[in-house]
């Protein structure tokens, strides 16, 4: 028999395509648990029916003709992580187009999807509308639906692990933060960061994880000059491959427009 999709990864794509490529709800109900959940920027949409599917159709009608492009998908049989873009017109710009880029991991039971953590560049979104410079979009992945469950890589985690507890979530160059992929610049947000990982797991080499970041602000997001050295925090998702010369590759992304709103209330 021909190989078929793995059943996880088909719903991803049901997700990225009839779901947020054709803006319909319905999909929603086939393809996800009522008690489904998304994290995001450190809120939580309970419930499929009665806050997520609102919540999301509210940037669907902001952005007509949204699509999301996938540039990397792994999994490990029971989690599936993506990174992704998503880029469209916005009505509340006189159809300015933006993309920003998002990495995600999703989990199921087995025949559903239950729970969402992601983290989307909203703060380059901003960016772009007020600049009416939209940012390219990153090459798609040749065939990401083609992912099958890799093993657990038990010492790509460790390494993983070790390089996220010395705070440098850049990994000195090597990994990249944010819309810092084309071009622009990102740079470290905290000073003396202790940081605390609420999710991880490997795909062979390749290695996804959710964490919350805090220390004391070291500036650089906009309006918020003489404030800094107060203690916050954000959170942030990544994606990255170990090679075997354990160096670390990949992309996070950080929620900047959460740590922005923190340092300024």
């Amino acid at each position: 028999m021909a190989p078929q999709i793995h059943p996880l990864v088909g719903l991803i794509r049901r997700f990225s395509v009839d779901w947020l490529g054709r803006a319909d709800p319905a999909v929603c109900a086939e393809i996800m648990d009522p008690g489904y959940e998304i994290l995001i920027g450190g809120h939580t949409l309970a419930g499929r029916d009665d806050e997520y599917v609102p919540g999301t159709m509210a940037q669907l009608d902001r952005f007509p003709g949204l699509l999301l492009t996938a540039h990397a998908v792994v999994t490990d049989g029971e989690r599936v992580a993506v990174r992704f873009s998503e880029h469209g017109p916005s009505a509340a710009d006189d159809m300015a187009p933006a993309a920003w880029t998002g990495i995600g991991i999703f989990a199921w039971d087995g025949e559903k999807l239950t729970r969402n953590a992601t983290e989307e560049d909203y703060h380059s979104r901003r960016r772009q509308l007020a600049d009416r410079a939209p940012d390219p979009v990153d090459h798609p992945a040749v065939a990401p639906w083609a992912a099958i469950p890799q093993p657990a890589d038990p010492d790509a985690e460790a390494v993983v692990r070790a390089w996220l507890g010395s705070g440098d979530l850049g990994h000195g160059g090597t990994v990249m933060l944010d819309d810092g992929w084309c071009g622009h610049g990102t740079h470290a947000l905290l000073d003396d960061p202790h940081t605390e990982i609420r999710e991880l797991f490997s795909a062979g080499r390749d290695v996804a994880f959710a964490l919350d970041q805090a220390g004391r602000y070291r500036g650089g997001l906009p309006d918020t000059e003489g404030l800094e050295g107060g203690t916050v925090s954000h959170s942030a998702i990544g994606l990255v491959h170990v090679g075997d010369d354990a160096t670390v590759t990949g992309h996070v992304v950080r929620d900047r427009v959460g740590l922005r709103r923190a340092v300024r209330a």
